[in-house]
């Protein structure tokens, strides 16, 4: 029975989480017994074969026509703290179960395995959650968390977690993984954990839509016999080992597949590569003739535009119709430095809102800035710019303007497959954006791609047949780096200081 103070202190905290835009942030504070009753009825704990069987997320994911698992909880470290990153609706949650299923087959007991949807806490209730599974997980044995989406608590969680590995002798033990959609705040986790991590490997994980080979191995799997094999699976190369040399090879080996990649390219382009987005297309969705979308595609598109209005702009009095329109305007602007002040004027807001909006965008996976570059460092006070960090993004509305240019997009992919390459390396630097960067020479031409890890290579996005590409051959020479102009069919390796090739070819070789 709660006692008044109490019943006071609930009804104060239900009023205190409401932000904003009106909406109900977070649910009441728990007692430890509601906390116990809700560990208690984790699926997997009295029945992990029935689990397996009925979990909604796990069936969809044997329901779609390809197989795919992105693997980004692999290689678990015990007693480490990890850090997972990623936009909503990637398939975050759908990670952490298939983790936990491969866990139990290797023999871990599944009472030691604890899932908590940390968007149904408070910061309060972590260190409560933590003394509920001390009584009813088998004791001195060592223990698996998985916070899923931590940063929905609006403050507090760093520290609770911080507290909790400091101060809890088990749960400084526990390996635990932490995920979330908000870069803002897990790159500011990251700093409170230092020296918490227990010797973790990659402790910083980042999952981020379906690559361009992924894209292409799940359509595969999706036609089955019959359809086209893609190319032997390689290790990706690394950007600054693109050679002449190497080129010249890959080109030659990959020949037979040219075709065959340029189409899968196109659609990756069209389609995206959220699994959602991506089961539905391999499944024939069928789209309607005014959006080009079927209910499938359409319905993930309106959610993401809904996690975009309630989350990345939750405390914004926007509405829908004014989200749609800031993002479709941004779309439209893709391949171009962002001004702020034309977009204000363009959606009816203030050039610093335009800002406040684009850094909520970044912070939640949604766009990715490509800064000018100065000396193979971001100018930040240079314009830079704005690319989703998925296809899906640049056509979530259901009246755009006009739909993005395909060359455009290749640009924009192409980016964002640059961006991955330097993942594999460093995944805890991807909310630095000091990779993958746009260059401008002193005539004020740009190219597209430049940075510090690009081994001497200035790359840009020409994606045209023919001869067309060496237009952009007289900036390309005027930059002091070695050329590349990713091109839609046009190879041409005979200059070792500018070569031509096919986009889908080097965004096959980079793995991305």
């Amino acid at each position: 029975m709660y006692t008044f103070s109490s019943i006071i202190w609930r009804i104060w905290y239900t009023f205190s989480a409401i932000d904003e835009s009106g909406g109900t942030r977070r649910a009441i504070l728990h007692s430890t017994a509601e906390l116990r009753d809700i560990l208690a009825r984790i699926g997997w704990w009295t029945d992990p074969e029935g689990w397996v069987r009925r979990d909604p997320d796990l069936r969809r994911a044997r329901e779609a026509p390809f197989e795919y698992t992105a693997s980004v909880l692999d290689a678990l470290v015990p007693g480490g703290l990890y850090v997972l990153r990623g936009p909503r609706r990637v398939g975050k949650s759908v990670e952490i179960k298939k983790t936990v299923w491969s866990l139990i087959g290797r023999g871990e007991d599944p009472r030691c395995i604890i899932h908590v949807a940390a968007d149904e806490l408070a910061a309060g209730d972590l260190r409560r959650v933590v003394d509920a599974a001390a009584s009813i997980t088998p004791p001195s044995a060592r223990r698996f968390w998985f916070f899923d989406e931590i940063t929905a608590i609006p403050d507090g969680w760093p520290s609770a977690i911080k507290w909790l590995r400091d101060n809890d002798l088990r749960f400084g033990l526990d390996t635990v993984v932490l995920t979330g959609s908000s870069a803002r705040d897990l790159t500011e986790a990251v700093k409170a954990f230092a020296g918490r991590r227990g010797g973790a490997l990659d402790s910083d994980r980042v999952l981020l839509p379906m690559s361009f080979r992924s894209f292409l191995r799940a359509q595969a799997d999706a036609e089955g016999e019959g359809g086209v094999v893609p190319p032997p699976d390689e290790a990706p190369l690394p950007l600054a080992g693109l050679t002449p040399e190497v080129l010249d090879e890959a080109a030659w080996r990959l020949a037979p597949w040219l075709p065959y990649l340029v189409r899968g390219w196109e659609t990756y382009l069209t389609v995206g590569g959220f699994p959602q987005a991506v089961a539905a297309h391999a499944a024939t969705d069928p789209p309607d003739p005014e959006t080009g979308a079927g209910p499938a595609a359409r319905a993930l598109k309106e959610s993401l535009l809904d996690v975009i209005r309630g989350e990345a702009f939750g405390q914004s009095a926007w509405s829908r119709a004014h989200t749609d329109a800031f993002v479709n305007r941004l779309a439209a602007g893709i391949g171009s430095p962002t001004n702020s002040s034309d977009i204000a004027s363009d959606t009816g807001t203030s050039a610093n809102t335009v800002r406040r909006r684009i850094d909520a965008l970044r912070e939640s996976f949604v766009v990715w800035p490509c800064y000018r570059e100065h000396r193979l460092a971001p100018a930040l006070r240079s314009q830079e710019k704005t690319y989703f960090t998925d296809p899906i993004f640049a056509a979530l509305s259901a009246r755009p303007r006009r739909p993005v240019d395909l060359s455009l997009l290749s640009e924009q992919q192409l980016g964002m497959t640059l961006v991955r390459t330097f993942l594999r390396g460093d995944p805890g630097g991807y909310p630095n954006f000091d990779a993958v960067l746009h260059h401008r020479t002193p005539s004020r031409k740009e190219i597209d791609f430049a940075g510090p890890g690009f081994g001497g290579l200035a790359i840009e996005s020409k994606y045209v047949d023919g001869d067309r590409w060496k237009r952009a051959a007289p900036t390309l020479r005027a930059s002091p780096w070695r050329g590349l102009v990713a091109t839609r069919r046009a190879l041409d390796l005979d200059d070792p200081e500018l070569s031509a090739v096919p986009t889908a070819l080097l965004a096959w070789l980079l793995g991305g």
